[in-house]
């Protein structure tokens, strides 16, 4: 009984992603660059937390501008998205000596504001080339880039005032010209980048709305941090460091399923915040750090999981979708939160935690509709036989048994049913379509089961 159970569970983390080091491709490192830098430019900026405008806090003032930038990109047409970001760029690249020089006052944070919302523009942008144009193990290498800078702002960055003074202004002027090169060095081919679907049946709703979760999640932890000041910075950005190596241990070493990943950042926030309502010291560092690490979790995997799940839908409609919540979350949620915590008179700690209680609970009762819904997509990159030209023919004839005998075969069992008629082996199955070893058995072995056969024998009996 047990040994069945233990197989059911192993079965419900498997992973349909193909992460391999072989899929990172050079020569697309100036796109693999540009999400990562434009997060990591907006974030590269002082603003006193002191400054309050039209009732706002200054650390609200920032998001609402950043999430305008996003709806910018909901009505903005497929060919002018490139365009409209290198011109931001530059805009930014013109603003930021006024931001670096400009003492500190209503004006550098107006001038800041003005430059969040370009900034929204670029990230928006950068997270079309993000979906559209990198494979799962480049976009996995994005968010961890991205991560890693976060642990270093909680770690060193926030402990050493000299390394936060050199970060803002000649650091902030090393990103800002690095980001101008990858923008305009950036020869992705655009045309070929398939965005013709409407999208339907794809699950990028569904997922989107995860991300909402997430943020909601976020939200409760930054407020604590910003107003309460019961966050360990140091612990928080430990944690947020060992997401990092738990995302290349069970992504790309074990090949867990993103499920994993995600229930992990969810049990650990939960906890996090749930020890964070505790005064002492201990239940400071041990919360924080808890939830560093199920924040830095859910921060590389839900948008590893939002851009997977918007490339599978070969839609741009799903991407402006996503640009639209995120505009909602910036400008919409945030004020809903803002204002709540406000209002309400109690301990804000038991406040977070209660919300994020409820995401959390709502989250592991949909496990099961995830895991169907979302986590059972075959989203493996590698090669595909169609843009094998030797095998185009006998990869024809396989779509015709498949379509007379109505075995409803996905495009990969398709692939495996060709190469496998061809006495192409499992192993070089593998290495021809740049996929794991293991991903090839989970294909056949479905494929013989659709077929209703046990071995290779019977399928050249019966079909060859």
């Amino acid at each position: 009984m047990s040994g069945k159970f233990s197989a059911v569970v192993a079965r419900f983390f498997q992973t349909r992603d193909e992460l391999t080091f072989r899929n990172i491709r050079g020569s697309l490192w100036p796109v693999l660059l540009i999400f990562p830098l434009s997060v990591i430019m907006g974030d590269l900026r002082y603003f006193d937390l002191n400054i309050a405008m039209l009732g706002f806090e200054s650390y609200e003032l920032m998001l609402y501008p950043l999430g305008l930038g996003w709806l910018v990109l909901t009505f903005t047409p497929k060919n002018y998205i490139i365009p409209l970001l290198r011109a931001a760029a530059i805009i930014c690249a013109v603003l930021l000596p006024f931001q670096i020089f400009m003492p500190a006052g209503m004006g550098q944070l107006s001038l800041f504001m003005g430059f969040q919302f370009l900034n929204g523009i670029c990230a928006a942008a950068a997270f079309f080339l993000f979906c559209f144009a990198l494979n799962n193990v480049e976009r996995l290498l994005c968010m961890v880039l991205i991560q890693f800078y976060y642990g270093f702002y909680y770690t060193i960055w926030r402990a050493f005032p000299v390394v936060q003074e050199a970060g803002i202004t000649w650091g902030a002027a090393v990103v800002m010209a690095l980001y101008l090169i990858v923008v305009f060095f950036c020869r992705a081919k655009w045309d070929e980048i398939y965005t013709s679907s409407d999208g339907k049946g794809s699950g990028v709703p569904f997922v989107i709305g995860l991300a909402v979760v997430y943020y909601m999640t976020m939200c409760m932890i930054n407020y604590i941090e910003w107003m309460e000041n019961s966050v360990s910075s140091l612990a928080f950005g430990i944690g947020s460091f060992i997401s990092i190596a738990l995302i290349i241990i069970i992504q790309l070493l074990n090949n867990r399923s993103a499920l994993y990943i995600w229930l992990l950042f969810l049990a650990l926030s939960m906890f996090g915040l749930g020890v964070l309502i505790y005064d002492s010291p201990l239940s400071m560092l041990s919360g924080s750090f808890a939830y560093g690490l199920g924040d830095g979790l859910g921060y590389i995997i839900i948008y590893y999981i939002c851009a997977g799940t918007i490339k599978k839908s070969k839609s741009l409609k799903m991407f402006k979708l996503f640009c639209l919540i995120m505009f909602v979350a910036y400008f919409i949620i945030s004020g809903i939160f803002s204002q709540a915590f406000s209002i309400y008179k109690g301990p804000n700690n038991f406040l977070a935690f209660g919300v994020v209680l409820v995401l959390c609970s709502v989250c592991f009762i949909l496990v099961p509709f995830m895991q169907k819904k979302l986590f059972e997509v075959d989203w493996t990159d590698g090669q595909h036989l169609r843009d094998m030209a030797e095998y185009s023919d006998s990869l024809s004839e396989v779509e015709k048994i498949d379509i007379k005998n109505e075995l409803n075969l996905t495009n990969r069992e398709q692939e495996m049913f060709t190469m496998l008629l061809s006495d192409t082996s499992p192993k070089e199955i593998a290495y021809n379509l740049k996929i794991s070893y293991n991903t090839v058995n989970f294909h056949i072995k479905n494929l013989y089961r659709k077929l209703g056969i046990q071995s290779r024998t019977e399928l050249f009996s019966k079909f060859r």
